[in-house]
Parts: structure tokens; C-alpha cells; sequence
């Protein structure tokens, strides 16, 4: 029973499956995001017409879709068809029909968020590569010398490079910057979620994906992954994600 797996008003994420087939790195393909509205049997949903910018985009009868659910239980997804678009008590409705099994994503945990804000980060230096490795594997004496360790970590101070984010969810980030990086590097990244925060976030993360940005001379896109985050926050990051979203829904619902 569907219903058991996701629930009405979950976020819905749209990818045409040609578009998968040819995004094996899942990072470029477009995304059409819509909300569960209604649940008409085990192989039938009804969804929120994708808006985007304010306009709706009124995806073609028939298109086939990979359909991805972001869930309080984690994201789930499969394959569906749209059967028909509908207007019913001024909202506009597509009729989809799910053409395979309902499985859960283990490759994505958390909702992307697209944003753009400044920030800084350098490449990690051995001794903060070396902090780093002892944190993480408990090498050390005592609670004294783990407090040192992280006070040390803080006051390394390198030169920074500035960046621009592109997208941020609980396990990552695809940023902008002048300077070229490889798969495997590893980076700390200073940023500030909101302008409101007193202190930026300390992130550490290793890149998994970076390539030149097209039409933009010696500027580079990079996706990171999270390294080392304390639960707290991850935690923080998350629920920013949530928020910001919510508050574009509402904006492009006109609420």
C-alpha cells in the first residue's frame, strides 16, 4: 500500500527519463518540483502542476517521468506516466500513473535547495588534514586533548577563495569559483546560511564532481560532499533548506 510509503503533501521532484538516461551523474537534468495532492488508488496520484517563477508549467500528457518523494522517512521514488491534466476548484491537477515499483533512493537523503549566497573555502592543509584524522578515529589522550585539537582547528587561518553557492542540502553543496578542482580534493568551506547569523557555518567536504561552467571564462563548478559534520549542523542546514523552500512554495503559490 502506497500509502504506508508517502503521505499527501509530500514534495514531489520531476525528471524526464530521457534526461536520466543521459544524466548518469544526476546533477544537470532539470527538475520539476510538484506536491502530492491526492491518492486515487495504488497505481494512481494526482499532483500540483510544477510552477516555476510564478508560471506553471504544464507538463505534456504522456511524458514519462522518474518521480522522486521527499518523505519524513527518506526520499522514495519511481517510474510514471502523466495521464491527464485537470482544473478542479482552482487548482490545476496532473493525473499521473506510477508504471513501477515504489522504492526508497539510497543515494538521496536530502532535499536540494537552489540558492545563491557567498562564501569562502580553501583547500585543507595537512595539519588540518591531520586534526582532522585523529577527530574522526577518537586518536586522542583525553577530552583536554580533543578540546585542544578543535581550538587549534579553528585558529588555522589560510587564504580564502571566493565562491557563490549554487544549490545546498544536508549532505552537500554545488558552489561557483575562480579556481579549478579535482575529484578526491578536500576542502573547509565559511558560510553564512543566512545574513542574520552571528557565525558562519565550518564545513568540511570532499569534492565528488567538478567541471568548467560553460560561456564563463576561468570560472568552475564543483559538488561537494559533507565530511566529518557534527549532528547539530547538519541538523541546521536541514532545517534551513525547509524553511527557504516552504517560503518559495508560498511565494510561487501566491500565499
Amino acid at each position: 500500500m502506497i500509502q504506508k510509503v508517502i503521505k499527501i503533501g509530500d514534495r514531489i521532484e520531476l525528471k524526464r527519463l530521457a534526461a536520466v538516461a543521459r544524466d548518469k551523474l544526476d546533477h544537470e537534468a532539470k527538475l520539476y518540483n510538484s506536491q502530492l495532492l491526492e491518492m486515487v488508488d495504488d497505481t494512481h496520484i494526482n499532483i500540483s502542476v510544477p510552477i516555476d517563477s510564478g508560471h506553471l508549467i504544464p507538463l505534456e500528457v504522456g511524458g514519462r517521468f522518474e518521480a522522486r518523494f521527499i518523505t519524513a522517512n527518506g526520499v522514495y521514488m519511481c517510474k510514471v506516466e502523466i495521464k491527464e491534466r485537470f482544473k478542479r476548484d482552482h487548482i490545476y491537477y496532473l493525473g499521473l500513473k506510477m508504471v513501477s515499483d515504489l522504492t526508497k533512493d539510497q543515494r538521496r537523503q536530502y532535499f536540494r535547495l537552489e540558492k545563491i549566497r557567498p562564501m569562502e573555502y580553501h583547500k585543507l592543509l595537512e595539519e588540518e588534514k591531520k586534526i582532522l584524522i585523529m577527530l574522526a578515529t577518537n586518536k586522542f589522550e583525553s577530552d583536554v586533548e580533543r578540546r585542544n585539537l578543535l581550538i587549534r582547528l579553528k585558529t588555522i587561518e589560510p587564504v580564502q577563495v571566493e565562491a557563490t553557492t549554487v544549490n545546498i542540502s544536508g549532505g552537500g553543496l554545488k558552489f561557483n569559483s575562480p579556481e579549478t578542482l579535482v575529484k578526491g580534493d578536500f576542502i573547509r568551506i565559511s558560510l553564512l546560511l543566512d545574513d542574520s547569523d552571528a557565525t558562519a557555518l565550518d564545513l568540511f567536504a570532499k569534492v565528488i564532481f567538478s567541471t568548467s561552467v560553460p560561456n564563463k571564462s576561468l570560472m568552475y563548478e564543483h559538488r561537494v560532499e559533507f565530511i566529518n559534520m557534527a549532528r547539530e549542523v547538519r541538523e541546521k542546514i536541514v532545517k534551513y533548506v525547509f524553511v527557504e523552500e516552504r517560503k518559495l512554495r508560498h511565494k510561487d503559490n501566491g500565499i
